[in-house]
């Protein structure tokens, strides 16, 4: 708490004192009037006009404001061009530890191949193990004046990360006076969502200042709202789970080693699918498709003359975002037992304790059978069981299980029995520069302009997982926080024992199914779930510090025959720091690394806990140096020329990177203009491509689908991605129709890659011999030190399955060549000249001609094979990578007087799911089959209806319809069983807005 207070202190205090500043510079600096600025995103030459050679597509506040005024996410995610983004529900995927977080993702080649500028600065990107870029929920949208989107590679003008383009967010600088925003939006089965704002402009001679307060929230929408969302096991298996509480148990004679095998009772009444050897449970019910959220931003900046011919800006910005309760699963299954990795590890002994190097359980002691832990008896009758079986039992191995399951925790977490846990981001940014223009002398007429800019961005979440001594000593009657040592059933004990059967829970926590098996004698008690787990918080730290140095201006006595000749030259510095923090040292690896807390000893450091791995704190830092240069060529009247280079060096094993790039534009008749550009684009590895280590969760395919540790470690040796780009496009404009068309290609090479975890476990797990899990492993296969086994990481021929892989161990490198290639159509006409009014149609679209991806091998071993990934749905090629052939955003806008009304048509084509093979799934009667759900995504067609309405004193009302057809989304193979990425889960929504403009009389 004191380390987050000091943080609390060292990252706010600063910035309030800066938005005092603002505040009190706009007293200082009252002038009438206001400084204009233009800022064209991808060039530092001064007078660089916006219809040059880059294609850069503008929205501006007013389109913004006639598209119902959209969040970061569905502006976003109504762009053509732009492919899977975050920001509905993050929780399965690559992703899955940023719950909250948006961001954008150009050409879908991933949010960290986008470059996000605020103002024309950087920002830092979201402090996470994956590839996320920067957080869009935290950017300032209420004071956002346009979005400019260069949607070509830029890295020579701005270096690092702008592959696919740049995304640049341009605050408003025309405000004079007060401006109040509300907007509610109403969704079915949920409170609705609601975003209020209050901004303040002042404008002087040669001075403006701009404040505003934002506020979002989001409200719940539960996974069991939606039909859709939770299908049977056989039509969509993907979000069940084997381990299951009811699971699986055998009942064991120690004395004739005679083993029961039994499917613990009551699995259909409680929600569960009953296989003849598993009862599975899905975790979907417990889950939301979206968390309650809290989003607020204050922002302030300050734009003054303070000389004459120089310019100061400052400005500040504090956001955050809060999921005080998202949900998930109850609990997890236990890949991880008191031997260490492995399943079926938990035995319950008749009044004793298990004893795992001797494999025998101690001398029972006096009572009735299995006192220590009535739950047995029960179970053993259940699943009929002849009484002499009962009486012969010594043991109870539990198999395929995991705590609690369909009987939820809701005494501890309220709800529908789901865990809750509580993400937290935040970010502060301050940057501040001075500008002008030189005089006199050799110097005359030279513009220079000097910024620093600051961010820093915390993510803090917390988890919770069950503690494997705890368990163990639980369910043999040892459990409990104020247990003596003298187990339950016996004289004088204080202790209590945990119940892993089905006649401990009552009902299914999430749909309220009534339990016939349940005994209340036999229920967990909420104190002995709270003693069972430990929960931690990690805090994900990352700053960025960015110097930028430009000069720019004319070279004197020197013209082409289109005039003067523009240049720009400049250098930029740049510190990263990231930090990891865990507060809880049992989920610190360097502590507590084995089974037992406080030892270090164990060969496989998989922690104390049943399931999730552990984090290591650590404090990881980069510094980046560039120059770059620019030119200006205005070869003819009708011809203009841009000359870019860049020189990045980021030291170590990385080394440097030096990218050029050339432009070029013709207006070949008045009504035509011919443009072009060839260049390279890099980007960097970051400190978390080289030196992280973290754990997250995912599916196997060959284990039968089930989830298991995916521990990534980062590589020094890492060099820059790059990728050669060009593209020509033309531009028509005649009357009132105007028309661009761009065609685009990127050729990448050592892309920064993460071998994917289900082309080493496919491999090692011999997923040719099928999905089932119980196929024999390929011990000898050149992956096999990329799996941990279970067992001690014993991985033994011909007796080892793919069951038994327990942790996938995939390395970062530099990875294969992507060669792609598309192309941008941007059509519109204008009937206002026609109709007296204002008509508009117009339709933006992006087609995907190729993305095709090299065959890649690690260490001479094939991996992966050449795929070409457009329309397909790329789950294990490209993460969260479906790539539709076609988007399209369609529009109709009229207008006339005070009413504004607007039709928009978003289309995106739809994908094949890749991922071969299809699950087969066990009905409970009958025969195996295949299931094909999902393995085509259909095509989305989503209507929308915007209006607005100018009424008296400076007011505006708006009404959005979205969705107005109320489309559910298409199926897919996916845990929430559709495309969380490109899919909408809301159906139809109603909202309302208003804007209240107090001018500054």
């Amino acid at each position: 708490m004191e380390r987050q207070r000091a943080a609390w202190h060292a990252r706010w205090v600063p910035l309030l004192a800066v938005l005092g500043f603002v505040s009190f510079g706009s007293v200082q600096a009252a002038q009438e009037g206001v400084v204009e600025e233009v800022i064209v995103t991808g060039s530092y030459i001064r007078g660089t006009p916006e219809d040059a050679a880059l294609p850069v597509d503008v929205i501006d506040a007013e389109e913004m404001a006639e598209r119902g005024s959209p969040t970061a996410l569905d502006l976003i995610r109504a762009m053509p061009y732009v492919g899977p983004s975050m920001g509905e529900t993050n929780q399965f995927g690559v992703n899955q530890g940023t719950i909250g977080v948006g961001n954008v993702n150009l050409r879908g080649l991933g949010g960290m191949r986008t470059l996000v500028l605020m103002n024309g600065r950087r920002t830092t990107y979201t402090p996470a193990e994956g590839p996320t870029g920067v957080d869009t929920n935290l950017l300032p949208f209420a004071a956002i004046g346009r979005v400019e989107v260069l949607k070509d590679g830029a890295a020579a003008t701005y270096g690092s990360d702008a592959i696919a383009g740049v995304v640049n967010f341009i605050t408003r600088r025309d405000l004079e006076g007060f401006e109040v925003n509300g907007e509610f939006r109403s969704i079915e089965d949920n409170d609705g969502d609601w975003t209020g704002s209050v901004n303040w402009g002042w404008q002087g001679d040669q001075s403006n200042v701009l404040i505003s307060y934002a506020q979002q929230h989001r409200s719940e929408l539960r996974s069991t709202d939606r039909d859709w969302a939770n299908p049977p096991y056989t039509v969509n298996p993907t979000g069940w789970s084997g381990f299951g509480d009811p699971g699986t148990f055998f009942a064991t004679d120690l004395d004739t080693a005679t083993n029961v095998f039994r499917v613990d009772s009551n699995c259909t009444e409680l929600g569960g699918h009953l296989e003849a050897a598993a009862c599975r449970f899905s975790y979907i019910p417990f889950d939301n498709i979206v968390e309650e959220t809290e989003q607020q931003q204050i922002y302030g900046e300050l734009n003054t003359e303070i000389a004459p011919g120089t310019e100061f800006h400052i400005e500040g910005l504090w956001a955050e975002t809060i999921l005080p309760n998202y949900r998930t699963s109850p609990s997890y299954p236990p890949t991880s037992g008191p031997a260490g990795p492995g399943f079926a590890q938990f035995r319950i002994c008749n009044n004793g304790t298990y004893n795992f190097a001797t494999g025998t359980c101690s001398a029972p002691l006096p009572g009735a059978q299995f006192a220590n832990n009535p739950g047995v008896i029960t179970a053993l009758q259940q699943t009929a069981l002849t009484q002499a079986q009962i009486d012969a039992t010594d043991v109870v191995q539990l198999l395929s299980w995991r705590p609690q399951a369909w009987g939820g925790v809701p005494a501890l977490t309220g709800g529908n029995g789901g865990q809750l846990n509580r993400n937290t981001y935040d970010m502060a940014r301050v940057s501040a520069g001075l500008k002008g223009t030189l005089e006199g002398g050799w110097m005359d007429g030279i513009g220079w302009d000097f910024a620093v800019t600051y961010s820093a961005s915390t993510m803090t979440r917390s988890g919770v997982d069950t503690m494997i001594t705890r368990m163990q000593d639980a369910i043999n009657g040892l459990g409990g926080p104020d247990c003596n040592g003298i187990a339950y059933g016996q004289p004088g004990s204080t202790c209590g024992f945990y119940n892993p059967f089905s006649n401990a829970h009552p009902a299914n926590a999430a749909y309220g199914y009534v339990n016939p098996g349940y005994v209340s004698a036999n229920a967990n008690t909420p104190e002995m779930l709270n003693w069972l787990i430990e929960r931690w918080t990690v805090a994900q730290d990352q700053s960025l510090l960015v110097a930028d140095a430009v000069f720019n201006g004319e070279i004197p006595g020197f013209e082409l025959p289109g005039g003067s000749v523009g240049w720009a030259f400049g250098g930029q510095y740049r510190l990263i720091d990231y930090s990891t923090t865990v507060d809880n040292p049992l989920a610190n690896q360097e502590i507590n690394p084995c089974v037992v807390p406080g030892d270090t000893s164990c060969e496989v450091k998989t922690g104390p806990f049943i399931f999730l791995g552990q984090f290591i704190n650590q404090s990881l830092d980069d510094t980046v140096y560039a120059v770059f240069g620019e030119l200006a060529l205005p070869i003819t009247d009708t011809l203009d020329a841009q000359v870019s280079v860049r020189y990045e060096d980021y030291g170590g094993l990385t080394g440097d990177t030096t990218d050029p790039k050339f432009s070029v534009r013709w207006q070949a008749v008045d009504w035509l203009a011919l443009r072009g550009s060839i260049g390279s684009t890099f980007r960097g590895p970051t400190p978390v491509n080289k030196a992280l280590i973290a754990t997250g969760l995912q599916p196997i395919p060959a284990a039968a689908f089930q989830y298991r540790s995916i521990d990534i470690v980062g590589n020094p040796e890492l060099d820059p991605e790059k990728a050669d780009t060009w593209s020509l496009g033309a531009v028509v404009e005649v009357g009132g129709f105007r028309g661009i068309i761009d065609y685009f290609t990127f050729e990448f090479k050592d892309q920064i890659y993460l071998v994917p975890y289900t082309s080493i476990s496919d491999a090692v797990g011999n997923i040719a011999a099928g999905t089932s899990g119980t196929q024999l492993a390929d011990c000898n296969h050149p992956l096999r030190a990329l799996v941990v086994f279970s067992n001690s990481d014993t991985c033994t021929q011909g007796v080892t399955t793919a069951n038994d892989m327990v942790r996938i161990l995939p390395p970062t490198v530099n990875g294969p060549k992507i060669d792609m290639t598309g192309i941008d159509v941007s059509l519109s006409y204008d009937f206002s000249e026609l109709l007296g009014a204002e008509l508009e149609v117009g339709v933006d679209a992006s087609y995907v001609d190729e993305w095709k991806q090299a065959a890649f091998s690690y260490q001479g071993t094939p991996v992966l094979g050449e795929f070409d990934a457009v329309g397909y749905l790329n789950y294990d090629r490209l993460g969260n990578g479906a790539v539709p052939e076609w988007k399209a955003l369609g529009h109709i806008r009229y207008a006339t007087g005070p009413f504004n009304a607007r039709y928009e048509l978003r289309y995106v084509q739809g994908v094949a799911d890749d991922r071969r093979p299809f699950p087969t799934v066990q009905p409970t009667t009958g025969a195996a089959f295949t299931t094909y759900f999902g393995s085509q995504i259909d095509s989305t067609y989503t209507h929308n209806l915007y209006f607005q309405y100018q009424a008296p004193w400076d007011t505006v009302v708006s009404l959005s319809i979205v969705n107005v057809l109320d489309e559910d989304p298409s199926d897919a193979r996916h845990a929430l069983s559709y495309d969380p990425y490109y899919g909408d889960p809301l159906g139809r929504t109603f909202e309302i807005g208003f804007r209240k403009t107090f001018g500054p009389g």
